[in-house]
């Protein structure tokens, strides 16, 4: 089975208790930009698994809790398993395109222990941009996959509400996999993401992304 960076990010502290900054981390694992080693270790740092703390002026991750991850990994499907229109996938996809565009990743919830708070919190600038992820759903016996979307969808759209209720000059974004449902509830609003203030991520298989952003 394919290790996932946070997983090998987990084995390479516990190889180096003396703590590890992003830099180094994403050097050692050949990732593309330190970006990835700090939005992982984040989301490490939010289930409890990690402590970041500045030691001679530079942020080190030290590994205090490994468990966290272990119990996470039990209770959840790995990602690996997960359709490409999974939650958790649509995050990634989306915090990549972010660093590419030079923002650096503030927080990015770990989606398998369904950690509260907001899903992606970037910066650029020093203007933040705050994320709701919605995937796809697979169904059930009891429900459509469409009619499941729907739900998420109307969840996405509270969470753009109270964000902008939050703070009515931070950026906005929902992101989405790109399904022709997701388009047609976009469509029955039209007029709130001009109200609200936000963009539209779409997600593509391919991981490619494109945005369709409000009017100003």
């Amino acid at each position: 089975m394919r290790r996932t960076i946070r997983d090998r990010i987990v084995d390479y502290l516990r190889q180096h208790p003396e703590g590890v900054d992003d830099d180094e981390l994403a050097q050692a694992l050949n990732l593309k930009q330190r970006q990835q080693a700090n939005s992982r270790c984040h989301q490490l740092e939010g289930m409890g698994a990690v402590e970041r703390r500045r030691v001679q002026g530079k942020i080190r991750n030290f590994l205090i809790d490994p468990d966290k991850v272990e119990q996470s990994s039990v209770q959840h499907q790995p990602a690996e398993d997960q359709p490409w229109h999974w939650e958790g996938h649509v995050q990634d996809a989306v915090v990549d395109y972010l660093i590419e565009q030079g923002y650096s990743i503030i927080q990015a919830a770990d989606t398998a222990s369904r950690e509260r708070g907001k899903d992606i919190i970037a910066e650029l600038d020093g203007h933040q941009l705050w994320v709701t992820v919605k995937g796809y759903p697979v169904g059930t016996l009891r429900t459509r996959p469409t009619t499941q979307a729907g739900h998420w969808f109307k969840q996405a759209l509270f969470d753009i509400i109270e964000y902008r209720q939050e703070d009515p000059a931070v950026d906005l974004a929902m992101a989405l996999p790109d399904f022709p449902r997701y388009r047609s509830m976009v469509e029955k609003v039209i007029w709130i993401q001009d109200a609200a203030r936000f963009d539209y991520i779409w997600v593509q298989e391919d991981k490619t992304i494109s945005i369709d952003n409000f009017q100003t």
